[in-house]
């Protein structure tokens, strides 16, 4: 099984230039739940040109009340143009951080998938759980050990089918669980020592 990221990896060899920095920084004044509406905004007006309360509604699987309160609050922040009745749009400033936020989770759920071998269903769960609390660093990192795999699987490298076979099967008769117990028992020796 090769590597084949979503993103290309121009976007992971950018991110790990620091001259590039602003590719995942986020406006850490957004809670999680602004997040999530303007990530969705985005994804409407992508497709639609311009979002409705109900289709944000409905991509958010909300109540109408909630979406006017969330509505209200990105637009005090200068992130959507919104008015009661009227289509919403996203502002320069709004779709800049969509498209930061879009990115940090496409490089969470591709490590997820691509490193970690999670199911697709399984990874888009968990990503949507991760993308608010990993920091800038460990973004960095995912993104440069992305970009580090994709260039190397295309060289034949060929460790990470040997991690995802021992996901599956162990090794030299041990199961994965068998040397996670180890490693986690090797981990509490170095704590107390």
């Amino acid at each position: 099984m090769s590597v084949t990221c979503s993103i290309p990896f121009e976007v992971y060899h950018v991110v790990c230039d620091k001259r590039h920095e602003d590719l995942i920084a986020v406006d850490e004044k957004l809670t999680p739940t602004l997040e999530d509406y303007l990530r969705a905004i985005y994804r409407i007006e992508r497709k639609q040109k311009a979002a409705r309360p109900k289709d944000i509604s409905r991509a958010q699987d909300v109540a109408s009340s909630t979406v006017t309160a969330a509505l209200q609050s990105l637009a005090e922040r200068e992130m959507v143009n919104y008015e009661p009745y009227e289509l919403i749009t996203l502002t320069e400033k709004g779709r800049k951080e969509a498209e930061r936020l879009t990115i940090r989770h496409h490089i969470v759920r591709n490590f997820l998938v691509e490193i970690l071998g999670l199911e697709p269903q399984q990874a888009k769960t968990t990503t949507c759980d991760m993308e608010h609390a990993v920091s800038r660093q460990a973004l960095e990192r995912f993104v440069c050990f992305l970009a580090f795999i994709q260039r190397h699987t295309a060289a034949r490298v060929n460790w990470l089918d040997a991690f995802r076979r021992f996901i599956q099967e162990g090794v030299d008769g041990q199961t994965c669980k068998q040397c996670v117990k180890e490693y986690m028992n090797a981990l509490r020796l170095r704590d107390e020592g």
